[in-house]
């Protein structure tokens, strides 16, 4: 719900891109998310060193990962970037095992998603 809890969620998400996540966690403190922290990664050691640090650094509610790993965006497919989405994954799993996972596809989509994710006490099962 926003205006209650929801802004108080400590949520830290992960992107391709520098300019995307600046401009991510400007949105969302100015939407009054305010312990929301955005950062940029590469596939790469030095990048997972940085996420292992900044996992470490709070008890995170959620970890939001974008659409440029997780394999929504718009970008060719490639076998390294379903490894490297896989590796954050475990990544969260291991270095913050109560965050929740959020799945976005966009920078936009995270409000929405926060609330799906982090704001249903329980959820019903949907099925297909």
């Amino acid at each position: 719900m926003p205006g209650s809890k929801g802004h108080q969620w400590k949520i830290l998400a992960v992107g391709r891109e520098a300019k995307i996540a600046e401009a991510l966690e400007h949105f969302m403190h100015e939407s009054n998310y305010d312990n929301v922290k955005a950062i940029a990664l590469e596939n790469d050691k030095d990048s997972d060193g940085r996420f292992i640090e900044m996992l470490k650094s709070n008890e995170w509610d959620a970890v939001s990962i974008g659409a440029g790993v997780n394999g929504f965006a718009d970008i060719p497919h490639e076998v390294t970037t379903l490894h490297w989405f896989n590796r954050l994954v475990n990544l969260v799993h291991q270095h913050s095992p109560k965050a929740k996972l959020i799945f976005v596809t966009g920078p936009e989509d995270l409000p929405d998603a926060a609330e799906r994710v982090l704001g249903a006490t329980e959820a019903p099962v949907e099925t297909v």
